[in-house]
Parts: structure tokens; C-alpha cells; sequence
């Protein structure tokens, strides 16, 4: 049902594809305005009926039906209120997990031009934004609209000239739409716009604070912070501005229509073709006939915010920048074979750029191929190709045989391992983020992959073992830690396919060790891809590509590769006199 809600352009196309669960508590929330909608004539009877008879008991009477009304009013109010509140949070909780849905989809070459906090917005902020817009739309506007609606036909039957002067409110309504909605709504989506730059800005500098207080750049970090927030502060001074013009306008324009009602109904109640009773239903009914009015000034400005948070979430919903797979093969296991086949490749953000060129190279299973060069030689890029992050822009890339496009990429994925240079841990426990390869490994599983990778030691070492919160991102363990973490992550997965991208480039000596002993035992019966940066690692690689400007330049093993004395043996060699860092 929130796919077919969210092929609405339109807000209102929004909450109307959504009706079939929305229908229980609005209809609730319509009840309680009909149950009081009699009050007025309530007056008027008890001023025009029971006043001049001195009839106490009809006094009562009618006191006592006004009791009741109020009664049913305030039982429909919160079973109502409670429906929209449960319905809509339903909702929230689809359109927030469609949203991230989406985003497995987008591709890298839209999501690298992105800044998390932008995204962070449309899912965290856009969405609150709707959210409280609809309930007020559902709880307060809709009723008091039938409210107000049924109030001006009691009136209307009372006396239809007095409640023709009410249709004044019309005109008044049509100048401000031709007038201020288009206003209002430029300074909504550019005080949005303002409000996702702040956001990501914000959050860039509150992730690189370690970055931003090693360099002693704190002054800088205010000065972007300060001027995107004054940005956004420009903004919503414009909106309120905007706002309070749109408010005023309507106050005043609400006001002269009641004197113009309450004056003309007293000049009739002094000549007498209206009652004193009548004139009081029309005082005690006028605010509520106007409240509506009232109540479209007060939510103007959440219905402009709003109509703008879901053109911001349907920009991203309806992107077309997803991933180009649309493959369906799946077999019990991959066997490991890889072939890149004329493989040229330039990154979306700067197409005339190549950083591959002309790639051809086979992967046979159970191989280690490691791929060594300069910064920007290609060697991540080779491994993003694979993982189908990004798709060739040239060639084809083969696994067992097949071409990538025919696959499911998303269960490829799934039979592939990857060990980065910083491995990112979750917040949460140890245990946790070790099921995160597989959800449904068992605690003897799960020790199993620890002791594989060297991290029982640890681990056993902890407070809590293996219920020991290891904070955002994995801050309170060591460099050490978390790569033994992220490989027992990768030993519980059992991929037939490794990636190691300069998974001990960052690491003291007995880290490196202990990490590469596990590494050993990982890489056993795989296809393991290794991206070097300690050729030292690489000794017993079966054979090493190396590539230089997006180009194989050098193919073999350690020693051939090292005796021919090319590029390869360069590079050992500036390893080995200590400057080998610098270049690569």
C-alpha cells in the first residue's frame, strides 16, 4: 500500500492513496465535530423557547443534551485522535524504511555526489515534517472544516442572510492563494534546501572532529558551520516574514467579516426580524464557523513545509540513478572465477576521465592475485567493479562464466567478503556486529570465527566478552581489534570470494602479524583479491598485477617480478630503504 501512496505526486495524493487506513480514525474525528454541531441551536432554543416561557425544566433540558453532546464529543475525540496517531506512525515507519530502501538501490555515481546529511534530512527530518502535518490535517483541520461546515448550516436555516454575509470569506480566501501561496511556497523549498546544507555540513564536521581538533582548524570548521547556518537563519526569517503577512491578512479579513455579521445581525435584532436567541446562536456560532480559516493561518506554514518535505522525499523515492542490475541468476555457490574482459572505466562525477583502460585479466578459483601501484592506479576501483558498485563503462566483467549483468548482484554480494584498511564497526556489541555477516550464526559459530581470526585473546579480555558495546564505529577498540573483528566477520560469512583492500597498511608490526596469521587461515580454498600496500604481505600471492595509471604494467609472481627488476622492484625496493610510503 506505501508503494501505491508514494506514486502520488502530490501530498494530498499522498494521504488520499492512503485512505484504506486512515479512513477509521478520520471518520472517528469526524464524529466528534457532528456531535457538538447542534450546540448553537441549543441557544437559540433555550433563549428564544425557554426564557420567555420561564421553563426551568427545559433549561435544564437542554443544558443536560448540551452535557451530553460534549460527552460524545470528548469519547470520539481520543478514540479518534488515538487511530490517526497509530495509523500514522504506521505510515512513518514504511515511507522512513522505503526510503532506505531506495538508497540500496541509488547508484555510487549519484550517492558519491551527495552529502550524508542531506540524505539524513529527507530520512530523519522530511518525514517528521509530514507526519505532523497529516495528523493535523486528520485530527484538527478536517473535523473543524465539517465542524465549522455544519455550524453554517444551522446558522444558514436560522437566518440565510446573516450567513450569506459569511460567504464573504470566499474572496477573501481566493486573493490570498493568487497572492502569497506561490511566495510562501519559493521560501519553503529554499529554506528547505538551506535546512539540508546546514544538515550536511553539520554532520561532515561532527564526523571529522578528531580531523578537525588535530589540526587545530577549529576557527575554520565555525566559519563553514556559520555560514551556512546564517544561510538557513536568512531563510527563515523570509518564511516568517512571508507568514506573518499571510496571518495578519487573514486575522483582519476574519474580523471585518464577524463585525460585518455582528453588527448587521444587531441592526435586524433591533428592528426585529431576527431573535435575541438567533443573534446569540450566530455570537456563539461565528467563531466556529470562521475557525477553519483560523485554523488553515495556523497550519499554512506546516503545509508548505510539509508539501515541500515530500517533494524532497519523492526526489529521492523517484531518482533514476539506481544501479543498472537487473540480473536474477543465483546458484548454490560461486566456484570463484573471475574474468575482466576490456574492462575501461570512468567515475560518474567525471566521465571524461578514465581511470581503467583496456583491462583484461583472469581470476581462476581458489587464486591470490594481488593488485600493487601508485595512489589512483585503479586498484579499488578493479575491487568496486566486482563488488557492482559501479558498472563498467567498457567491457564486461565475467564470474563463473557468466556475465556480471546476468546475476543477482545483491546475492553476489552476499558470497563475497570484504576486509578494508579502516573497518567500520557498528555501534552495539561484538556479538552483534559479527552477525551482521550472518544474522543466524550460532554462539559456538561466532567463537568459532573469533578464535580463527586471533580476537578470542581479546575479546576474552573485555568486561562483558563478546556483550561488549564497542561504541560508534568501533572507537573504543583499538586499530588491532577491530580488523580482527572485521576478518572473524568475514571467516562467519565463509565467502568463496575474499577482498582485501590494504587490511594491514595501518598496523603496528605485532598487529600486522597477528592479523596476517588470520588472513592465512581466511584466504585457504578462496579466491582472494589483495590490494597491497606492505608488499611484505604479498609474498606467497600466486600472482601480482601491477598496475600503474589504470594500466597493467607488470604481471607474476614475488620473485619473478622482483628479479626482473621493472616497476615492481622498485617499489620493494623503496620499501626496503624505509620511503616506500610516500608512493603508495
Amino acid at each position: 500500500m506505501i508503494r501505491e501512496a508514494l506514486a502520488a505526486r502530490t501530498l494530498t495524493g499522498y494521504l488520499w492513496g492512503s485512505r484504506d487506513r486512515l479512513w477509521r480514525g478520520l471518520g472517528l474525528a469526524l464524529l466528534r465535530s457532528l456531535a457538538v454541531a447542534p450546540c448553537p441551536w441549543l441557544f437559540q432554543r433555550m433563549i428564544d423557547v425557554a426564557v420567555p416561557a420561564r421553563d426551568y425544566g427545559a433549561v435544564f433540558a437542554l443544558a443536560a443534551v448540551f452535557l451530553l453532546l460534549l460527552g460524545v464529543h470528548y469519547f470520539f475525540s481520543v478514540w479518534g485522535a488515538n487511530e490517526i496517531a497509530k495509523a500514522m506512525a504506521q505510515m512513518m515507519v514504511e515511507l522512513r524504511s522505503r526510503l532506505f530502501f531506495k538508497l540500496q538501490f541509488l547508484s555510487f555515481g549519484y550517492l558519491d555526489q551527495q552529502k550524508t546529511g542531506r540524505l539524513l534530512s529527507k530520512y530523519a527530518f522530511d518525514t517528521q515534517k509530514v507526519e505532523v502535518l497529516l495528523y493535523n490535517i486528520l485530527n484538527q483541520f478536517l473535523p473543524n472544516i465539517l465542524y465549522g461546515g455544519s455550524i453554517f448550516v444551522i446558522l444558514a436555516v436560522l437566518n440565510w442572510r446573516l450567513a450569506g454575509v459569511l460567504a464573504l470569506v470566499l474572496p477573501a480566501y481566493g486573493f490570498a492563494k493568487y497572492h502569497f501561496f506561490g511566495r510562501i511556497q519559493h521560501s519553503n523549498r529554499e529554506a528547505r534546501r538551506a535546512q539540508e546544507k546546514l544538515t550536511g555540513t553539520a554532520s561532515e564536521y561532527i564526523s571529522a572532529l578528531r580531523l578537525v581538533r588535530s589540526f587545530g582548524e577549529e576557527s575554520q570548521a565555525e566559519a563553514d558551520l556559520g555560514r551556512t547556518s546564517l544561510d538557513f537563519a536568512r531563510h527563515r526569517v523570509q518564511q516568517s516574514y512571508l507568514n506573518a503577512i499571510y496571518g495578519t491578512f487573514w486575522y483582519v479579513s476574519s474580523q471585518v467579516i464577524a463585525l460585518i455579521v455582528m453588527a448587521g445581525g444587531a441592526l435586524l435584532a433591533i428592528r426585529g426580524p431576527i431573535s435575541y436567541g438567533t443573534l446569540f446562536a450566530f455570537v456563539a456560532g461565528l467563531p466556529i464557523v470562521l475557525g477553519p480559516i483560523q485554523a488553515f493561518v495556523v497550519l499554512s506554514e506546516q503545509f508548505f513545509i510539509g508539501r515541500e518535505s515530500y517533494q524532497s522525499i519523492k526526489e529521492l523515492i523517484d531518482s533514476a540513478y539506481v544501479e543498472a542490475w537487473h540480473g536474477t541468476r543465483r546458484v548454490t555457490r560461486l566456484r570463484g572465477e573471475i574474468r575482466f574482459e576490456n574492462i575501461s572505466f570512468a567515475y560518474p562525477t567525471a566521465p571524461d576521465r578514465r581511470v581503467l583502460h583496456d583491462i583484461n585479466l583472469h581470476l581462476r578459483p581458489g587464486e591470490h592475485i594481488a593488485f600493487v601501484g601508485p595512489s589512483g592506479s585503479g586498484k579499488s576501483t578493479l575491487a568496486n567493479l566486482l563488488l557492482g558498485l559501479y558498472a563498467p563503462s567498457v567491457g564486461c566483467i565475467l564470474i563463473d562464466g557468466v556475465p556480471q549483468a546476468e546475476w543477482d548482484m545483491r546475492w553476489v554480494r552476499r558470497q563475497l567478503a570484504v576486509v578494508l584498511q579502516d573497518s567500520l564497526l557498528l555501534s552495539g556489541t561484538i556479538a552483534e556486529n559479527l552477525r551482521f555477516a550472518r544474522a543466524d550464526a550460532t554462539d559456538a559459530e561466532i567463537r568459532a570465527a573469533a578464535q580463527q581470526a586471533n580476537a578470542e585473546e581479546f575479546i576474552s579480555r573485555q568486561p562483558a566478552g563478546y556483550a561488549t558495546l564497542v561504541g560508534e564505529r568501533g572507537v573504543t577498540l583499538s586499530g588491532g581489534q577491530r580488523q580482527r573483528l572485521a576478518i572473524a566477520r568475514a571467516v562467519l560469512r565463509n565467502p568463496p570470494v575474499l577482498i582485501l583492500d590494504e587490511a594491514t597498511s595501518a598496523l603496528d608490526y605485532e598487529s600486522e602479524r597477528l592479523i596476517q596469521d588470520a588472513l592465512d587461515r581466511l584466504a585457504a580454498g578462496r579466491t582472494v583479491i589483495t590490494i597491497a600496500h606492505r608488499l611484505s604481505t604479498i609474498r606467497n600471492a600466486h600472482r601480482i598485477i601491477v598496475l600503474d595509471a589504470g594500466r597493467i604494467t607488470e604481471e607474476g609472481d614475488f620473485r619473478a617480478l622482483t628479479a626482473k627488476g621493472g616497476a615492481f622492484a622498485r617499489l620493494v625496493a623503496a620499501q626496503n630503504t624505509g620511503d616506500g610510503f610516500l608512493h603508495l
